[in-house]
């Protein structure tokens, strides 16, 4: 407990602008919800409160505290960003405004799976990952660039219906 404490103070002492920290803070405070101690869970239901409040609401940011996301997440210019509830996403990952990451309801109604990013994936403004997708870790998702699609360790995606322009051939 005092490993993951330390770490994400870490976590939020390095996220860069206080709009960042800010929003790192509040979804970690409300993952305290999900933990099976009692007390902890009692402390964490305010955050879940003022997570959705203050990030969604003022911030217009929308890391619901079900998303299992690695420490050492950066925030860049945190504005318009949107992760699903189901969401996996690594450690040290860069976002940047306008991401969103989710999954994708189908005309039949049916639900996808959420996406399962690796560790230390950038994420260019306005990219979109969608689906029941993969992204391996050190993946680049360039501006813009919507992920419909498994992406490989290492790969460097970049256009709207994206491809790859780099790839490491180890996996």
């Amino acid at each position: 407990m005092a490993n993951n404490l330390q770490r994400a103070w870490r976590e939020i002492a390095s996220a860069g602008a206080l709009k960042a920290k800010l929003v790192i803070l509040f979804y970690r405070m409300a993952t305290l919800w999900r933990s099976r101690n009692p007390l902890l869970k009692l402390l964490g239901l305010p955050f879940v409160i003022f997570n959705k409040l203050v990030s969604e609401c003022l911030f217009c940011v929308e890391i619901p505290h079900h998303a299992r996301i690695g420490y050492g997440l950066k925030i860049y210019h945190p504005h318009s960003v949107v992760i699903g509830r189901d969401v996996i996403i690594g450690e040290n990952c860069i976002l940047r405004q306008g991401v969103t990451i989710g999954n994708v309801t189908h005309r039949d109604g049916r639900i996808s799976n959420s996406p399962v990013l690796g560790n230390d994936i950038e994420f260019g403004a306005n990219a979109i990952v969608i689906g029941d997708i993969h992204i391996g870790d050190g993946a680049t998702i360039g501006a813009g660039t919507v992920v419909t699609k498994d992406l490989p360790a290492g790969a460097v995606a970049v256009g709207n219906g994206f491809r790859i322009i780099h790839a490491d051939k180890q996996v």
